[in-house]
């Protein structure tokens, strides 16, 4: 009975350890994407008041300058959504390593 119990706690703990390091793996590249869409959506953002800035200064219709401010607003809010993300990801990792 005792050799069971000492084999299987051989067998499992190698498998669990093995779960948690692609569970940490996975939540480090979801991180580091997340970091990659932040600066993607950040030059989009750069890009976008650009061009509402130019529209302005160009006296475009106002139907475009209206549209161009909407995607402004747009993209602060996905930028707002992957800081977010990011910020939560970043503790969740602090906490967990905290636990170990």
């Amino acid at each position: 009975m005792i050799m069971r119990r000492t084999l299987l706690l051989v067998l499992a703990v190698p498998l669990a350890f093995s779960t948690f390091c692609s569970a940490q793996a996975g939540s480090l590249s979801d991180l580091r994407a997340d970091e990659q869409r932040l600066r993607q959506q950040e030059l989009q953002l750069d890009r976008d008041y650009d061009r509402l800035a130019l529209d302005r200064r160009n006296r475009a219709r106002r139907a475009q300058i209206r549209f161009d401010e909407a995607q402004v607003r747009r993209d602060r809010a996905e930028i707002r959504r992957l800081r977010a993300d990011i910020k939560r990801d970043r503790q969740r990792r602090r906490q967990h390593r905290e636990l170990y």
